[in-house]
């Protein structure tokens, strides 16, 4: 039992000498404030340059009209498909009158009643010019024969317009309908609904936020005394470090966009990285700091993550705990 206690004792130690974990106190959920490790910044800021850990996809969304919430289809923290509704407001005036619009849109009835009198005045005209031919129809007869025809040709020719017309206004009715309704834009997860059944909102309220964590993305200030910066591209790799609870996480990403110009302030340049984020018990959480560098790390710099790691392994804290 001693042994294991001075062996905990030596990584802490040697993590403390190498700058990597620094216990705080800190207030939790479930009860006082108690001792939270977080990864220190001396090896953090050796390691790269700090960014920020951000999901590839965001969209915070709210309602196209004021409205009245009559339903909340997907809580926080459940996952969409693209398309899928989340929140649905008080649709039932324009939902209406969307089916209204259908029906008139499904219905043939006035097409087939044009097509039915101009076939009835074509063939009346065609009878008059056939007696015509015979000596038997005067030609003020026929010629109002033949207008009667030519108007219900273009009165057939117009329902089909009109019909078509039917047709086209369902879009605009659906898309009225829609501006009630709050939809994934991608696939993703709810992060937050800010309303429940019953709140009045406007078109100015944002209720609703939803991401996509399966790739992460960092800003990354690249500093332009660095000549790597100058020669960065689209998929280089980059290398980045995340505080996973004190412990840190060290995953490979790659370059997605490269900025042409850079900030004369900050003497950097904006290069994005995005990283693969798969689900499990490694997945990131984005929010968080993380450091970035654009060349493989030292044999140093992995020694001492290493070495927190080993400090911050199960079977190390409970000795430490155990041992005070």
């Amino acid at each position: 039992m001693r042994t294991r206690h001075l062996l905990a004792l030596a990584l802490a130690a040697g993590a403390t000498a190498a700058g990597i974990a620094t216990p705080v106190l800190a207030q939790t959920s479930d009860g006082p404030k108690r001792e939270v490790r977080t990864l220190d910044t001396t090896l953090a800021d050796q390691f790269g340059v700090l960014c920020h850990l951000r999901p590839s996809r965001e969209a915070i969304m709210g309602f196209g009209s004021p409205t009245k919430v009559a339903e909340v289809v997907v809580r926080g923290g459940q996952e969409v498909a693209k398309g899928q509704v989340i929140l649905r407001g008080d649709d039932r005036e324009d939902a209406a009158v969307l089916r209204l619009q259908r029906t008139r849109a499904e219905t043939n009835l006035p097409v087939e009643l044009a097509k039915t009198t101009k076939d009835f005045m074509e063939a009346e005209y065609n009878h008059l010019l056939a007696i015509k031919e015979k000596g038997g129809s005067g030609p003020q007869e026929l010629e109002r024969a033949r207008l009667a025809y030519e108007k219900a040709r273009l009165e057939f020719l117009m329902a089909v317009l009109n019909q078509t017309s039917e047709a086209m206004q369902v879009d605009r009715f659906q898309a009225r309908v829609d501006r009630f309704h709050i939809v994934a834009p991608f696939d993703g997860v709810v992060s937050s609904v800010q309303v429940d059944v019953g709140h009045s909102v406007s078109e100015q309220d944002r209720v609703v936020r939803v991401v996509n964590v399966d790739t992460l993305m960092m800003d990354v200030g690249a500093p332009m005394g660095d000549l790597r910066t100058w020669n960065l591209a689209v998929g280089d790799p980059a290398w980045v470090l995340i505080d996973m609870a004190g412990s840190p996480v060290l995953r490979t990403g790659k370059v997605t966009e490269v900025d042409p110009t850079a900030d004369l302030g900050s003497r950097s340049r904006r290069v994005r990285v995005e990283l693969p984020n798969p689900k499990g018990d490694t997945r990131l959480i984005p929010g968080g700091p993380a450091w970035v560098r654009f060349t493989e790390p030292d044999a140093d710099i992995l020694a001492k993550l290493d070495l927190i790691r080993a400090t911050r392994a199960p079977g190390a804290a409970r000795t430490t705990a155990s041992n005070p």
